[in-house]
This record gives structure tokens, sequence and C-alpha cells, in this order.
């Protein structure tokens, strides 16, 4: 095991002491049992049991993760595959990351094993250009397991919704708030999934997505960005 490796092992288990790892010890019967139902509380400060100056103090980059109704908790940059970011809990739950976007999972009841976008995703066009990427219509493919489902079409379309201030940890970021609105007709299934994004830079600074119907919406916020 490299020294890195070993060092971000640390972390995690330190997080994990703290009890604020990803996911409980059972995460399919805790952080799984109830799925979140409308966004109505998404706007809600999130009450994180570590403070800012913990965050801080942390090597490596960190999110704010929230599954359904989960209460919040964090976990942390575990590598980087080229635009991919993988976050990972202390229970070995992955999250992959691209530009703000959830591409891939290990460990949930129901895994996303892949994502294929042929175009260019929308979400790296808001807060650059202004209104070019806003309605914008566009199809990825996703592949899941168990239940194998490969090459599953999903049609989005977005939609600004206007300006807001995000607190996170007690800091403010002037963020757009994005709308995709997503149709699986394969399931007949649709659902909304929301970003926030930087004012300036673009980058995604919060974030409510759901992949599948069999698993909560999944919530996150940037504590500590990974390094440019």
């Amino acid at each position: 095991m490299s020294r890195d490796a070993y060092t971000r092992r640390t972390v995690l288990a330190g997080l994990a002491g703290l009890g604020v790892s990803a996911c409980a010890s059972s995460p399919t019967l805790d952080l799984f049992a109830t799925a979140l139902s409308g966004v109505r509380d998404i706007g809600k400060p999130a009450a994180y049991p570590v403070s800012a100056a913990q965050i801080d103090a942390l090597p490596y980059a960190s999110l704010g993760l929230r599954v359904g109704r989960s209460a919040p908790a964090v976990v942390i940059l575990a590598s980087i595959e080229g635009e991919d970011l993988h976050w990972a809990s202390a229970d070995r739950v992955v999250l992959v990351t691209r530009h703000g976007r959830l591409v891939k999972t290990v460990g949930l009841p129901r895994d996303l094993v892949g994502t294929q976008m042929p175009t260019s995703d929308p979400l790296t066009g808001f807060g650059k250009t202004p209104g070019d990427a806003s309605a914008a219509r566009v199809y990825r493919f996703i592949d899941l397991r168990p239940k194998d489902d490969f090459g599953v079409a999903v049609e989005s379309r977005f939609d600004e919704q206007g300006a807001e201030t995000l607190r996170i940890l007690g800091r403010d970021h002037e963020t757009l708030r994005v709308r995709e609105r997503i149709t699986v007709r394969k399931w007949r299934w649709s659902t909304e999934n929301l970003f926030w994004l930087d004012r300036e830079s673009g980058q995604v600074w919060k974030a409510r997505q759901q992949f599948c119907a069999e698993v909560p919406a999944i919530t996150f916020e940037v504590l500590k960005p990974a390094a440019a």
C-alpha cells in the first residue's frame, strides 16, 4: 500500500470515529431506507458534525453528503482520474463526479457503473456563456447493476432558475441555480436534478441528483474543493 493510500485510509478512519463517514455501517438499511420526497428541504442548511476549521485542516478535498433524508456526512477525495473525482467513505462507498455530475457509484443498492455522453455536458457551459446552455436538450447513456441494464438513454432539458447565495459551513458562494429535467422513456420515469454553479468559474458547489428510482436522491455540497 502506498503512503498516500495509507494516509487517506487513516483520514477516513478518523472521520468514521467522528461519526461523519459517508455511510452508516449498514448503508442499505440506514442511508437508503427512505427516498427524498420532492425538493422542499433542499435549501435547508446542513448540520455537519464538524466545523469549517476541521474541514480546512483535512489534507484532502471533501464533500458534505446526504442520501435521501439521511443525516449529513462527509466524504473525502480518494483519487483523480482525468476529469473524474473519486470520493470515498470509510465503509468503501465511492461516488465519482465529473464537473459536478455523478457518473459512477460503488457500494449502493443499485450502482451507476457507467455514463457515456456523446456531446459536451451543458453543465460546463452555465456561468461561462450566459444563456447559451439554457434550454439545452441532450442525451446520455447509463449502465446500471444489479438487474443489469446497459445503454439506457437519459434525455435532459436544462433551464436557469436564477441567482442564489449559497452558504456552506459559514461561507457564502454566489451561484446560479440550474434545473435539469430528465426523462428515461425505457423506464417510464422522470425526475429533476438541481445544480448550484459558481457565477464566475462555473464550478458546481452543490448538487441534488438521482439516476434511478431505486436509489434516493443524492445531495452533495463542496466543503473543500479539489485543487485545480
